[in-house]
């Protein structure tokens, strides 16, 4: 998947991804990315809600208290 550069401020500081309840780990999310980067699958199918990158923190906010029946928000980059 493709991330923009300049939203994750290369070369002001290192960024880690961390993921939460992915029981494969590591690889099983670089998989799970290449399929999507190969656009074998479509997100939207799967999800509930669509965030744009700047508003990642009410995407988060919103499935951490589960508000507006959300089931898997999508965070587009």
């Amino acid at each position: 998947v493709h991330i923009p550069r300049v939203e994750w401020g290369v070369g002001m500081a290192e960024k880690t991804i961390t993921t939460g309840l992915c029981p494969g780990g590591r690889l099983r999310m670089e998989r799970l990315l290449r399929v999507l980067e190969m656009k074998r699958v479509d997100p939207t199918l799967m999800t509930t809600h669509t965030f744009p990158f700047d508003e990642m923190e009410r995407a988060f906010e919103i499935m951490d208290k589960k508000l507006d029946g959300v089931l898997k928000p999508l965070i587009v980059f």
